[in-house]
C-alpha cells in the first residue's frame, strides 16, 4: 500500500470544524527511533527505517511528489530491501547509528476515507495529518488532490509544513540539520 498524506497546522477553530464529523479512533503514544547510516544517507534519500513502539517499519517516498511513501512492515521484506541475511538486530548494531528518536503522542480520527492524525511531538512539534491510502502510485495525485480539497473546505492554509524531521533535526541536532539542510 502506499500512503499519501500532507500535514497542515490549522488554528484550533478549523481542527474542531473538521473533527465535528470525525469519529474518535484512539489515542496512542509512538516511540520512534530511526536508525540510518553515519552518513544519514537513508534519512536524505526520504527512507525512513525505525522502530516504532518495538515493531520494524521502513517507509520510502516515492518519486519526487513528496507526499507518497511506500510502507514495509514485514521484517523479512525489511530484509530483502537492505539485501541482508542476517537479524535487523544485527544489521543495525554493525552498520547505523540511532539517527532520530521521537515520542509523539497522537490521537486518530476517521472521518469518510481519510485518516486525521492530530500529532504532538516530544520536542515541542505538532501538526495534523490527513492521509488516504492507495493501491498504486497511479492513485496518489487524486489522493493528494482530495487531501488539499478537504482542507480548503475548513480553510486550512495548504502551504507547505515543516517537515517532523526537518524540525527534530532544527531543534534537536543543529550540527546534522546543517549537514542535511545547508541552505535551511
Amino acid at each position: 500500500m502506499i500512503e499519501v498524506e500532507k500535514k497542515f497546522r490549522p488554528t484550533e477553530e478549523q481542527l474542531q470544524a473538521l473533527l465535528k464529523d470525525s469519529q474518535f479512533m484512539k489515542e496512542v503514544v509512538n516511540d520512534d527511533i530511526v536508525y540510518d547510516y553515519p552518513d544519514y544517507r537513508l534519512i536524505s534519500n526520504s527512507i525512513r527505517f525505525r522502530r516504532r513502539s518495538g515493531k520494524f517499519e521502513l517507509k520510502i517516498g516515492r518519486g519526487l511528489d513528496g507526499y507518497s511513501a511506500e510502507e514495509i512492515e514485514n521484517e523479512e521484506d525489511i530484509k530483502k530491501y537492505f539485501n541482508i541475511s542476517s537479524s535487523l538486530e544485527d544489521f543495525i548494531k554493525d552498520n547505523l547509528i540511532e539517527g532520530m528518536h521521537i515520542v509523539t503522542k497522537r490521537k486518530k480520527y476517521k472521518k469518510d476515507d481519510f485518516s486525521i492524525d492530530i500529532d504532538e511531538l516530544d520536542f515541542g512539534y505538532k501538526c495534523v495529518e490527513i492521509e488516504l491510502m492507495v493501491s498504486s502510485e497511479s492513485e496518489a495525485d487524486e489522493a493528494h488532490r482530495r487531501i488539499l480539497q478537504l482542507a480548503k473546505e475548513y480553510n486550512f492554509d495548504t502551504s507547505p509544513v515543516p517537515a517532523k524531521k526537518k524540525e527534530y533535526f532544527r531543534k534537536v541536532k543543529p550540527e546534522v540539520f546543517k549537514q542535511l539542510y545547508p541552505n535551511g
